[in-house]
């Protein structure tokens, strides 16, 4: 018979194993091909569950899917979420006038209804 300390470690390695595959899961859009990548992907989850609210940083705009209302970004590290390349859903389309991959941008993001989301938006002279 399992002790209960026997037991906890068991659900413990067992929650362990199984969160990078949720994870991978619900964030399909960003890289996990590498172990960099998915590295840095649960640093980002893990951050992005203790870190509330909107933070505001600088980014690369990579792609723009304009009707889809999304918008690819290469940012350095924030609160809670290290640098990465991710796609953030944008909280109006209009964000996404005059904008264009390649620019640098200024942008404010939070998590709304589960999704990354920019709040902010605006091109970098």
């Amino acid at each position: 018979m399992k002790t209960p300390l026997q037991t906890l470690a068991a659900l413990t390695l067992s929650a362990a194993l199984a969160t990078p595959a949720l994870a991978a899961e619900s964030h399909a859009d960003h890289d996990h091909a590498t172990p960099q990548g998915m590295a840095q992907h649960m640093q980002m989850m893990q951050g992005a569950s203790a870190a509330a609210g909107a933070h505001q940083t600088e980014g690369l705009v990579r792609k723009i899917d304009r009707a889809a209302g999304k918008i690819t970004l290469r940012h350095g590290a924030m609160p809670g979420m290290a640098a990465m390349t991710m796609v953030y859903r944008v909280q109006n389309k209009t964000l996404l006038d005059g904008i264009q991959a390649g620019d640098t941008v200024q942008f404010s993001a939070e998590k709304i209804d589960g999704a990354d989301t920019v709040t902010a938006l605006a091109r970098k002279p």
